[in-house]
């Protein structure tokens, strides 16, 4: 990789190593891009530019194009949390440790600085972030695909910035990535006011964003074929079942495609309906074998988020 821009910030994905101590998640029946089941090789190949074999850029020469731009390197926090001195409480320091510990590349990035202010906040916030990110039935792939259409949704760029690095980890491609509809965003709503001044019209830049607005049904247009496509082209980045048998094998990839592309679709129509339909709901459950937990889980997330 490219070394870090002049402009490095905590929450760019400059900031990923090649190793993560919290990527260990048990063993399931269909363990979706499971880091154990991948070696370093691999690993590296998924972390490149070029991984994904059905990125259009994949097989374009190196003209220096970045595959993301992060967008939220320019934004000022108004708050970082209690400063590093003697005034930092025992309490706070002991929390602190905790979470620099759980979280070896984002650190106190996000609400995790702000929240040491009020450790009785602090202390269950992280526990819940530890069990929602590490500890549910959902693969390190299923997870990544929920937050970034929660960042996406919100219109977090700090959060999207960061899980785009998480993504490339678990070997979600660019092309996934980049099509995952995000709106207009307030960078480039502060740019276009800075060029343009206050109280000037609305830009066409702008309004071709505007046309980007995240639903459900720009999800099912421009985030599941992509999607599908990986799960079609798989040359084993994503599933690795552990029976030798071609057979349980062709079955394993199809069942853990429909069990993606469900989660994907529960998410995307919570997140932009604020409920599920009956049928969204019956069709997920049986994507996830009848576990209504599953469901739960999925929620918890993007409530977490």
């Amino acid at each position: 990789q490219s070394p870090p821009p002049d402009h490095f910030h905590p929450l760019s994905p400059h900031t990923i190593t090649s190793d993560s101590d919290h990527l260990s998640k048990q063993h399931r029946r269909f363990p979706v891009t499971n880091p154990r089941h991948i070696s370093t090789a691999k690993r590296e190949q998924i972390m490149s530019p070029s991984a994904n074999k059905n990125d259009s850029t994949a097989a374009a020469p190196n003209n220096n194009k970045k595959e993301y731009e992060p967008t939220s390197h320019n934004f000022q926090p108004r708050y970082t949390g209690p400063p590093l001195d003697d005034t930092m409480t025992s309490e706070q320091s002991t929390l602190r440790q905790s979470i620099l510990s759980t979280r070896p590349r984002t650190g106190l990035s996000g609400p995790f600085g702000p929240w040491l202010a009020v450790p009785s906040i602090c202390r269950p916030s992280q526990e819940l972030g530890r069990v929602v990110r590490y500890e549910t039935s959902l693969s390190m792939r299923e997870s990544e695909l929920v937050i970034l259409l929660t960042g996406a949704r919100f219109r977090c760029e700090a959060e999207f910035d960061i899980h785009v690095g998480e993504a490339r980890r678990v070997g979600i491609g660019w092309d996934v990535i980049r099509s995952i509809p995000r709106g207009t965003l307030s960078s480039e709503r502060e740019e276009e006011g800075s060029k343009e001044g206050v109280g000037s019209t609305r830009s066409c830049s702008e309004s071709s964003r505007e046309e980007d607005e995240f639903c459900l049904e720009r999800v099912k247009e421009c985030v599941v074929p992509l999607l599908e496509k990986e799960h079609d082209n798989d040359d084993d980045n994503i599933v690795h079942p552990d029976n030798g048998s071609d057979e349980l094998g062709a079955y394993c990839k199809i069942e853990a495609r429909e069990r993606e592309l469900a989660i994907v679709l529960f998410a995307a129509e919570l997140l932009d309906r604020s409920t599920v339909s009956d049928e969204t709901y019956a069709a997920t459950k049986r994507a996830l074998d009848g576990r209504d937990d599953v469901m739960v889980e999925i929620t918890a997330i993007i409530g977490y988020y």
